[in-house]
């Protein structure tokens, strides 16, 4: 049994960062937010910048991690220091804002408003039940992983092949309600990889193949499809999901029972356990990371688990 703590300030001030541009916002589920943290007898301070990076040097600002300007005010202090950051957006959104969230050592929370919502939920899974609002002015948290890669954080999952070709895919169409649109999505993307030799090392275990897919999950989900729903949040350990490369026929059948939670992993698309995991080569290729798509500039991709833990409303 997982054991949360408590923000152990009398009165807690949430910094509630906000990204507009999200498929889902709707300003009312901010003034709900607000409304529930003054009802609860806590205070709070909005923003709502204009780009991923003001939203992030916000971020900083409000936990007093950078100085305040005139683009970018501080918090009202009257109400006391921030002690929580609350990101209003998708997984890239809550990445940014949980990365200052560490830094500060204050628990984050998220109002998912984005496409695919990974992390919200993974977080819905866990602890009482109720809704983000109400998990988040309750004031309990309790601690999960996060890793680095390519110099950057992130908290949910990364991956390489299948899962940017099908997040392409999907930023086009609307996210599929059922088992068969997903497994046509599936087999289409598959389709859309290009083989590579690569050699992935996890821990002591090297292997070389040429996967479909490549991903590395802290969190159960990515693309909102559950790729280990075995996952620990908390162990320090990450699941590591490759294949051989020689089952492109079959990725259609793997995406519809991975979305009903039935896919076994063995020979053909295995899953390992571990701390350090490299792959090369990697330049040129896309990366999928907490819900964003990047191009990697170098040719081999270093992930480990962090020291540090995030503290996450639940």
């Amino acid at each position: 049994m997982v054991r949360k703590r408590h923000i152990k300030s009398k009165n807690s001030h949430y910094c509630i960062l906000v990204n507009k541009t999200t498929v889902g916002y709707q300003p009312r589920q901010v003034k709900t937010l607000v409304e529930a943290v003054k009802t609860s007898g806590g205070y709070y301070t909005v923003y709502e910048p204009e780009s991923a990076m003001d939203l992030f040097h916000q971020a900083l600002v409000a936990v007093g991690l950078r100085r305040a300007s005139q683009n970018m005010p501080g918090p009202d202090y009257r109400r006391g220091k921030v002690t929580a950051l609350v990101a209003v957006g998708g997984d890239g959104t809550f990445n940014l804002v949980a990365r200052a969230a560490i830094k500060a050592g204050i628990p984050a929370g998220i109002l998912p408003t984005g496409r695919f919502n990974n992390i919200a939920r993974f977080l819905a899974e866990t602890g009482e039940p109720g809704s983000p609002i109400n998990k988040i002015v309750a004031g309990k948290y309790r601690q999960i992983d996060t890793a680095a890669v390519a110099n950057q954080i992130f908290i949910g999952s990364i991956g390489m092949g299948f899962i940017p070709a099908l997040a392409e895919m999907l930023v086009e169409k609307k996210t599929p309600r059922f088992a068969l649109g997903w497994s046509q999505l599936g087999a289409r993307a598959a389709a859309q990889v290009k083989l590579v030799k690569t050699i992935i090392k996890i821990d002591a275990f090297r292997f070389e193949v040429k996967p479909l897919i490549f991903n590395v999950n802290l969190i159960p989900y990515s693309v909102g499809l559950p790729l280990s729903p075995a996952s620990l949040a908390d162990d320090g350990q990450a699941e590591v999901i490759f294949d051989q490369g020689n089952m492109m026929g079959e990725f259609s059948t793997y995406t519809r029972l991975i979305l009903k939670k039935k896919y076994l992993y063995s020979n053909n698309i295995r899953l390992y356990r571990g701390q350090e995991i490299n792959i090369q080569p990697t330049q040129g290729r896309k990366l999928y990371l907490d819900g964003e798509l990047l191009e990697l500039p170098s040719n081999s991709l270093e992930i480990k688990i962090n020291r540090n833990e995030l503290k996450v409303f639940c």
